[in-house]
């Protein structure tokens, strides 16, 4: 009895401390209604619009615990800025806290925005879609100039949505205000102090928050008093001008040269500027060249268009004489300038053909092609149908 008592007891006691364990696991417990709500931020330290302060660090707090490995981006730092910027923040996960530095630490008699952007997720996964700013000096006052303006992808001649932006005052080259456009392309840029800036634009594919080869850019000056906008048109920069890659035959006097890149706008296009010649060395006069029309999208919600033109990635190559039949070609197009300016001749032996002509429709009644109509879609008239035989003689 003694020992079946004892471990009766010993049960009952392991059953005891189990259940005082489960209860006090850190997770979250099951039940309850579902967690459908992005954290929200409960304040952020040191308050903006305060002066003559140099904390040790900004606090953004929320009201839950916030995932150090957010979905978004692919780093925490990579959604927090520091403007004027001197390098990527140092950035510290606290559990329902966030803490953000510069990379140098603050510099006297500067206005510092401090700007956490949308992609704050909690441990379910309920994102931010909403961002967070700070503003303060650590002088005695914050300066109040403004910059806005809108980013374009000019070769697509669409906005262009979280583009990079930076503004270097031509005074100062450590100093580096920086902001990210919004889903618009839109941006702004406040709390500047007047002066001449470089702007610089960047489609930054990967968010590292820097100009990588390939990735489209562009800069534009801006002397800045109280408030100034400005339009950046980023495309890809390359020191070869544009090169031909592909022909094609519109119709029977009309090539399509299409280029690896676009055609500077500015450029004034003759005859000259292409020369075609056939296999025997004959020249094929070329009548006209022109730019191909860019045909923007309108579909989707309504959005800024450049006031740029739009560059063409295709020449029209209006010919003297017909190709109507399989023709091998020599074309060369001289001095053809990229969007950066430089002028590159490119050589090309392709044989193009004439577009085959459309099927006729079948005729509603045999389901058989028709024979299509001249013009003024009179039919032809059709030839009288063939005499009966004669009848056979009769039998004898």
């Amino acid at each position: 009895m003694t020992t079946r008592f004892v471990t009766r007891a010993i049960v009952i006691a392991g059953a005891v401390v189990g259940g005082q364990l489960a209860c006090a696991s850190p997770g979250i417990p099951p039940g309850g209604p579902v967690d459908t709500v992005a954290p929200k931020v409960l304040r952020i330290v040191p308050d903006s619009d305060k002066t003559g302060i140099t904390p040790p660090e900004v606090l953004f707090v929320f009201d839950e615990v916030v995932n150090e490995r957010p979905a978004s981006a692919p780093s925490l730092d990579a959604l927090f800025l520091v403007s004027p910027r001197d390098g990527t923040p140092n950035v510290s996960w606290h559990r329902k806290e966030i803490s953000v530095r510069p990379h140098r630490g603050w510099k006297p008699n500067t206005t510092y925005t401090v700007t956490m952007l949308p992609g704050i997720s909690d441990l379910r996964g309920n994102v931010r879609n909403t961002g967070a700013v700070t503003v303060f000096s650590t002088g005695p006052a914050i300066a109040t100039a403004r910059l806005a303006g809108t980013a374009f992808n000019w070769v697509v001649g669409t906005t262009a949505p979280r583009a990079f932006i930076e503004a270097r005052p031509s005074t100062d080259s450590n100093t580096v205000y920086v902001t990210v456009a919004d889903s618009t392309g839109t941006f702004l840029m406040r709390y500047m102090n007047p002066g001449t800036y470089r702007v610089r634009g960047i489609i930054d594919e990967n968010s590292n928050r820097a100009l990588d080869p390939r990735e489209a850019w562009d800069t534009v000056t801006v002397a800045l008093t109280d408030s100034a906008h400005v339009e950046i048109y980023a495309f890809p920069h390359d020191s070869v001008g544009a090169r031909l890659s592909s022909v094609a035959l519109r119709d029977s006097v009309t090539l399509e040269l299409i280029f690896d890149h676009g055609i500077n706008v500015n450029q004034q296009l003759t005859p000259q500027s292409v020369s075609i010649k056939t296999p025997d060395s004959a020249a094929v006069p070329v009548v006209s060249v022109t730019r191909s029309a860019v045909v923007l999208d309108t579909t989707g919600p309504p959005r800024a268009r450049p006031s740029r033109g739009i560059p063409s990635t295709s020449l029209l190559v209006r010919l003297g004489i017909q190709i109507t039949q399989s023709t091998t070609l020599h074309i060369r197009t001289i001095d053809i300038k990229g969007l950066d300016g430089v002028g590159f001749t490119s050589d090309r032996v392709l044989t193009v053909a004439p577009p085959k002509p459309p099927a006729p429709p079948p005729s509603p009644a045999t389901g058989k092609s028709s024979p299509i109509p001249p013009a003024g879609g009179v039919p032809a008239p059709q030839p009288p149908p063939p005499p009966p035989p004669p009848p056979s003689p009769p039998d004898k």
